[in-house]
């Protein structure tokens, strides 16, 4: 990990994802000054960053431009994903940039989560359910966490549960050697763990980012809902204001009027909204987590320095998360369907 770029993130990230870009696998640009950070990856001569980037906000525009100066001087475009409405707003009047909104992200105040438990039977419900059947949520250290080999067979059920590959970037899933400000919440049953729940810090917002959660398959229902109660009592009572739970992607709840991007590009939104769910499943993310009624919303975009989105923009973010060309993970995924298919008929 760059000593620059977690001070650099710790002073100054805004965006909820900003310590991601501490994630292996995660370029880092540097302003000459040495008082800015971008975290990239490059495809497709697209450098894919990771939200916008981190620095002084009176400064940001001035580093965006110097990023994209050094990008230019290789060929290269520049896609910032995950930008929130700051960087949206800063550059909304470039006529060299185009933004596009790819989803919502939710937030609730832990301090005011008792509130949102009172006014919702079925949540009780299913954290009183879990605990009927004796899980028991506590915190444990990193370093405790890091040695577990309970915790990574939970992930390697979590991920084979899936039907896409392990995606990356911002979203990485292999982390347990990179806790450091992270925190890190497990539902256990007796001495045996089943669940658990991984808080990045929101360094400058006073909060937390409920990055990954993954439970094992024996784990009953209402694991996850009281691993969410614990760790949002847990802040409220620390003080914490903030916490979100991750961008759903292309959800339009909580969208300013006038959604921006292309036309292109919202019809293929839509597409994928309302197709891809058997492989990703867009909706019931959505539905999980504004069940948990969220105090409220933010808009995220993706910001191309062109003066329209491209094809070859979605391309290059689709390899940023698969970490591979497009053509090898379709395959995998193939792989990965045949896989599955061949196992449950077995077990029948």
């Amino acid at each position: 990990m760059s000593p620059l770029a977690l001070e650099l993130v710790l002073a100054h990230s805004w965006n909820p994802i900003a310590y991601q870009i501490l994630n292996p696998g995660i370029r880092h640009w540097f302003s000459r000054a040495n008082d800015a950070v971008v975290g990239y990856v490059p495809c497709n001569r697209v450098r894919v960053a990771a939200g916008a980037p981190i620095c002084r906000p009176t400064i940001i525009r001035q580093v965006a431009e110097e990023f994209e100066d050094d990008a230019a001087s290789f060929r290269e475009k520049v896609c910032y994903f995950h930008a929130g409405p700051r960087f949206a707003s800063i550059i909304s009047a470039s006529r060299q940039h185009s933004i596009a909104s790819i989803g919502s992200m939710p937030y609730w105040n832990p301090m005011d989560w008792s509130s949102i438990l009172h006014s919702d039977a079925s949540l009780r419900y299913q954290i009183a359910r879990a605990r009927r059947k004796g899980i028991e949520p506590i915190e444990i250290p990193a370093p405790l966490a890091a040695e577990s080999e309970e915790l990574r067979a939970i992930r390697r059920q979590w991920l084979d549960s899936k039907h896409l590959p392990p995606l990356h970037f911002v979203i990485e899933p292999d982390i347990f050697n990179h806790l450091a400000d992270r925190r890190l919440f497990v539902a256990r049953r007796g001495e045996r763990i089943i669940a658990y729940l991984l808080c990045t810090p929101m360094p400058t917002r006073n909060g937390r980012f409920f990055e990954q959660w993954a439970r094992a398959l024996s784990a009953p229902l209402g694991t996850g809902e009281l691993l969410v109660h614990h760790a949002m009592t847990t802040f409220g009572q620390e003080g914490c204001t903030e916490v979100t739970m991750g961008l759903v992607p292309l959800s339009t709840r909580g969208l300013v009027p006038g959604t921006p991007g292309p036309l292109w590009l919202r019809t293929l939104f839509r597409f994928m909204r309302f197709t891809a769910n058997p492989l990703y499943n867009f909706k019931g993310l959505e539905h999980y987590k504004y069940k948990l009624r969220p105090h409220y919303s933010e808009p995220v975009y993706a910001v191309v320095n062109d003066s329209r989105f491209r094809p070859a923009d979605v391309f290059a973010i689709a390899h940023a998360f698969t970490g591979s060309p497009l053509q090898l993970f379709a395959w995998k995924v193939v792989r990965k369907t045949v896989a599955r298919t061949l196992h449950s008929t077995r077990r029948r």
